[in-house]
């Protein structure tokens, strides 16, 4: 339980309530354990829903938290089934399925851990939940609730999370990897060489279109994977329009620099606006490879999408959860064409 690693490092008084404790510079939040542990949540019914069969997810679900001021936002996101994920499906009857789904799974008084670049960072208790979230076409129940966070999750505002019970219990909290000057400069290398194969319109500056990079990494390699998200007309975040593109790949080192084993272009004025931030990265379904949880943000809608390494190093999308396409437009993501080699550093990094 990550009370009580968190115990190790710290000697708290807990009175009756709630306490706000500061500790290092890092914000601690305690809440005595609920009268009746297991009581389920009322959430809102309606007497003329339809009702159906009720499909439940039998595996581990992986869940997003949020830190909204001071008080932590749960939503479940999809279950966990091999190298892949399964949307969670409400049926004819919303409510009946989050009655269940807050019965089974988010209780009052249920714990998740917290993890954060690949490791366990914190816990997650829950106060009270209700149908409030998922989309308009996939509605799903939410918690809100206490977070209890150690120095590792300091100013961070987001969260992969999972049961106590379904969470991995080998993953500590190694120090994750920071960006380097050769992934800032071989990131707008890269872009460019991928929006010249696809004979698209070029920005004057790279480095300004440069709006994320996000190392991470992975199992066997000394030197950590990036990702990297290029927006060109554009902001990472929701609004403007449907003109200009962005460009997010995944480079993984190898002994000439690195390759880009995974492309998503999107030129906005065909697929309408859709810029990807990465989320966070967990090995979620322990195979020893880590996934990357997506958000990605159109005009009006954001929406979470998932990526995963096949046992022979490529990268796939492995799940998304959006309810429309613009215009009815496939969404699939290109790949790199096979002439693109991977690039040689230059000699001065």
């Amino acid at each position: 339980m990550m009370r009580a690693a968190l115990a190790g490092v710290l000697i708290l008084t807990v009175a009756t309530g709630c306490d706000n404790v500061s500790w290092g510079g890092a914000s601690i939040a305690i809440v005595r354990p609920p009268r009746q542990s297991g009581t389920p949540v009322t959430t809102r019914r309606a007497s003329d829903e339809p009702r159906g069969p009720l499909v439940m997810p039998t595996g581990p679900v992986l869940y997003h938290v949020r830190v909204e001021g001071g008080t932590g936002r749960l939503e479940p996101i999809a279950e966990i089934v091999s190298d892949s994920l399964r949307a969670l499906q409400p049926g004819q009857s919303s409510t009946a399925f989050a009655d269940a789904f807050i019965g089974e799974h988010m209780r009052e008084g249920a714990e998740f851990v917290l993890f954060h670049s690949g490791g366990r960072v914190g816990s997650f208790l829950v106060q009270a939940a209700g149908l409030e979230g998922g989309s308009a076409c996939r509605p799903l129940p939410t918690a809100t609730g206490v977070l209890e966070l150690g120095p590792a999750a300091l100013g961070v505002t987001e969260f992969i999370a999972m049961s106590r019970a379904d969470a991995p219990q080998d993953i500590g909290r190694a120090n994750p990897p920071a960006v380097t000057r050769t992934m800032s400069v071989l990131g707008p290398i890269l872009a460019e060489r991928m929006m010249r194969a696809r004979r698209a319109g070029l920005p004057s500056d790279w480095q300004r279109a440069y709006a994320q990079v996000r190392p991470f990494p992975i199992e066997g390699l000394d030197n950590p994977a990036f990702t990297a998200t290029f927006l060109v007309g554009d902001t990472l975040g929701l609004g403007l329009d449907d003109v200009g593109y962005s460009l997010f790949f995944v480079a993984e080192p190898v002994t000439a620099g690195y390759d880009t084993l995974y492309v998503s272009y999107r030129p906005y004025p065909e697929t309408g606006k859709q810029a990807p931030r990465v989320i966070d990265y967990l090995d979620w379904n322990r195979d020893g490879r880590p996934e990357l949880l997506l958000r990605v943000y159109g005009t009006t809608d954001s929406w979470l999408e998932a990526l995963g390494r096949t046992r022979d190093g490529r990268w796939r999308r492995i799940w998304e959860d959006r309810c429309r396409l613009p215009g009815g437009a496939a969404d699939r993501p290109p790949t790199l064409p096979p002439t693109a080699a991977p690039i040689q550093p230059p000699d001065t990094m």
